[in-house]
């Protein structure tokens, strides 16, 4: 009986992501046009993830859907980059963790900080969340600078894995970008 529980459960799941990807489509994230990537050269396509951010309710379930995927154990949530920022923040709200905002630099001004809004202690356990992993560097670049501030980071979340690319923690994804063309 357990296992054929699981196993609806399992097929429910497999149509709701299919439901959110067609939501993600209908709402224009994939332009296929040639683009230049941040860390990643030139693409024939681009996966706007933010646009989704505009629409309330993908919003509310690309929250659901990384809250499910991570261990419950975390306290804060982490990001950096304009993709990962916005969702961390719905996410954190919703979920009512503590949000650490990492900088890909610090600023030339102010307080010359690389860690933003909450700063995480040794005792949080920190969940980097991103809307699209094509190369890595940002979400590695975001660990090296918690873990320098004697913080656990215990893995992260995007929306689309784009690439096979390592990281130097554990990572959960949505979806792929082949899903999405």
């Amino acid at each position: 009986m357990r296992d054929r529980k699981k196993n609806i459960k399992s097929v429910m799941e497999r149509r709701n992501i299919k439901k959110l990807i067609e939501a993600l489509k209908r709402v224009g994230v994939v332009r296929r046009e040639k683009v230049k990537l941040k860390h990643a050269g030139i693409s024939g396509f681009y996966l706007d993830i933010k646009t989704a951010y505009g629409y309330p309710d993908i919003l509310d379930e690309l929250c659901r859907r990384i809250q499910k995927s991570m261990p419950k154990t975390i306290n804060c949530v982490a990001a950096s980059g304009y993709g990962g920022l916005p969702l961390a923040t719905a996410f954190a709200l919703k979920y009512k963790l503590k949000l650490v905002l990492v900088r890909e630099k610090p600023k030339q001004h102010g307080r010359n900080v690389w860690i933003d809004g909450y700063v995480p202690k040794k005792e949080d356990r920190v969940w980097i969340v991103d809307d699209v992993l094509t190369t890595g560097k940002s979400i590695n670049q975001a660990v090296k600078m918690l873990v320098s501030a004697k913080t656990k980071v215990v893995g992260c979340s995007v929306i689309v894995k784009r690439s096979s690319r390592k990281l130097i923690i554990p990572c959960r994804y949505l979806m792929t970008a082949e899903d999405l063309l």
